[in-house]
């Protein structure tokens, strides 16, 4: 009987125990039903009034933002609700709003909103005021000026948060110019020239935002479309490095900047009279002779090689600058259009010497493509001109090395009409780099030999791929060559008078003039296509001034750009007769015209930038 009574003692126990469990769960639920439906809802709201709100469908907006900021007071739905207000234009309710919010929570942003109601409602005197009282009221706090400003920009009102920044930027303990922030303004402004300033102010103050501040300078030129820019920034900067001299980082960015614009004659003029003022410059000056070297602009190479020659042979950069100096001034003569062969001789005995001097090996060998051109273009000695680039490719050399030789004895075969062997040598260098430059530029020089020799389908197909190569001067060649047999195809569909005027550039490139004249002529009284005619004149232009036969040459470039100015060769044909005008003394006025309209009538062109530069050089621009 005891045993049955504590049995169901137990059992009333246990059954007590899960009855609380089980009512223990029902509260529980109950007590977590509001929090889980209000969440959803909320989401729900959020996402519908985000949708309307994106669409401008402001009534539909409000009242879901207005629920939402009431029930989480959450600022985003604060700034969202008070702009469909705005918008709606019930100022009274958003003015009653900023004021609530400011009053539950001091934020500037509610201070600004009230007077922003106040402008948008006429009163635009009282608005100042009130703009002007939430300036002068900030605290001398980093971060208090950063709220105000971006408070005043979240309602457009920019000239205001520029106020903010420049008061507070002469605050006494804040010891920060918001420099950067100013500059921001002053550019969404249109203001270029204090955007400018803030820029360099920011560089002495805070030197190690130099690369942010080259980014933003060329963000700024990015939108030059008449080159103003690029002179007000070439004003600033050459004011700043006169003014405060011992500043080098002005003097860098001044440096960089020109070397942006390829003004590597004045790039190289600042790094010299740093060198003169502080020393230690070598380098730089260095840099600059060969970047001016690879553009092309081979006086302002030697020029650099030979500052630097003159410091000796104990200099870091002696052998180099020898070696530049040789490149350019080999370069500079095979540039003109009648060089005389004993200054190539000149060149051939300078380098000779290197080579007894340093010997022949990976410090020197660079020199044999200058001596190997001079054995075969212009003096006559093709075999010595192929033993000396065979004697480099037993050098211990990298495998770009070896193909830019390749490429060098492919050329000087072509020269001597050895085609297919010429072509080989193209092959296996753009085979073996493939994605490289010079891989490209394997192909284009075979393009170029398949068209000499009258394989237009061949070479159109390998121009066609190197249309979208890096570089540009390949794209640009690959693009005249490719429209040329294009057009001139499609005129003359038996491509006879194409393969007599590609037979002509074959002869003009072996330099047998006399023979390419001939054929031009020929062409030029029979062949009744227009599409060739200003080719045929820009090639007889080239022979005539390699014959010193200057006024027919600018004669012959005159008529193409005048009587084809849309043609895509007109900018080339006036860039030139610009050049042919500057050589000879007399006619310097008329050079600086024809740069001058080079850059204006065809600013996209290739030569736009060497032409503008030669035009400043004409008309006096000095630093």
């Amino acid at each position: 009987m005891k045993t049955n009574s504590r049995l169901l003692i137990l059992l009333l126990f246990i059954w007590f125990g899960l009855l609380q469990i089980f009512v223990g769960q029902q509260l529980f639920s109950q007590q977590t039903m509001p929090v889980t439906v209000p969440q959803d809802a909320r989401r729900t709201d959020e996402q519908l009034a985000f949708e309307f709100f994106r669409n401008r469908e402001w009534e539909q907006a409000a009242p879901l933002y207005e629920r939402l900021y009431n029930n989480y007071r959450a600022l985003h739905y604060y700034n969202n609700y008070f702009e469909c207000l705005v918008q709606l234009q019930q100022y009274d309710k958003a003015y009653r709003l900023a004021k609530r919010a400011e009053k539950e929570q001091k934020n500037v942003q509610y201070e600004v909103d009230q007077a922003y109601i106040t402008q948008l409602q006429g009163e635009s005197l009282k608005a100042q005021k009130e703009f002007r009282a939430i300036i002068q009221a900030m605290l001398p706090d980093r971060n208090i000026i950063q709220l105000t400003a971006n408070a005043f920009r979240t309602r457009g009102l920019d000239d205001y948060a520029l106020e903010a920044y420049t008061f507070g930027s002469e605050m006494a303990g804040v010891n920060y110019g918001f420099y950067l922030e100013r500059s921001y303004l002053y550019q969404l402004s249109g203001n270029y020239s204090a955007t400018i300033d803030a820029y360099l102010s920011l560089l002495e103050t805070n030197p190690e935002q130099f690369e942010i501040i080259k980014a933003r300078i060329q963000s700024i030129l990015m939108m030059d479309v008449d080159n103003s820019m690029s002179e007000l920034v070439m004003e600033k900067l050459l004011a700043q490095t006169q003014q405060k001299p011992k500043n080098l980082l002005y003097s860098e960015l001044f440096i960089w900047f020109l070397i942006q614009q390829k003004e590597y004659s004045l790039a190289l003029s600042q790094a010299k009279a740093l060198d003169r003022r502080f020393g230690e410059q070598d380098q730089r000056v260095m840099e600059l002779s060969e970047i001016s070297l690879s553009n092309n602009a081979f006086e302002t190479a030697l020029d650099g090689y030979d500052y630097l020659l003159k410091k000796g042979k104990s200099g870091a950069y002696y052998l180099e600058s020898v070696k530049g100096s040789l490149k350019a001034k080999y370069e500079i003569e095979n540039s003109k259009p009648a060089a005389a062969p004993e200054t190539f001789q000149d060149i051939s005995v300078s380098i000779d010497k290197v080579f007894e001097e340093s010997g022949f090996n990976t410090l020197t060998y660079q020199l044999v493509f200058i001596q190997s051109a001079i054995y075969a273009y212009h003096t006559g000695r093709s075999t010595e001109a192929s033993a000396i680039l065979e004697k480099a490719k037993m050098l211990p050399l990298p495998q770009s090395e070896i193909a830019a030789i390749k490429m060098q004895q492919a050329d000087i075969m072509l020269f001597n009409d050895e085609v297919w062997e010429a072509t080989l040598l193209y092959s296996q260098v753009d085979k073996s780099m493939k994605n490289e430059p010079l891989g490209h530029e394997a192909r284009y020089r075979n393009a170029i030999l398949r068209y000499y020799i009258g394989e237009f389908a061949w070479a159109q197909n390998q121009l066609d791929i190197l249309k979208t190569a890096t570089s540009k001067l390949i794209a640009n060649d690959a693009l005249q060559l490719s429209l040329l047999i294009q057009d001139n195809l499609t005129d003359d569909t038996t491509g006879l008078s194409l393969k007599a005027f590609a037979s002509a550039d074959l002869l003009l490139f072996q330099k047998k003039d006399r023979e390419a004249l001939s054929v031009l002529d020929s062409l030029l009284s029979f062949d009744n296509t227009l599409a060739l005619k200003p080719h045929i004149m820009l090639k007889k232009a080239e022979i005539a001034m390699h014959n010193n036969q200057n006024a027919m040459a600018d004669s012959l470039l005159q008529e193409i750009y005048t009587q084809f100015p849309d043609h895509y060769l007109a900018d080339d044909a006036l860039f030139r007769s610009a050049q042919l005008n500057e050589f000879q003394n007399v006619a310097k006025l008329s050079a600086q015209q024809l740069y001058e309209w080079v850059f204006e009538k065809y600013p996209a062109s290739v030569f736009a930038v060497s032409a503008r530069q030669k035009y400043r050089l004409l008309r006096g621009d000095k630093l």
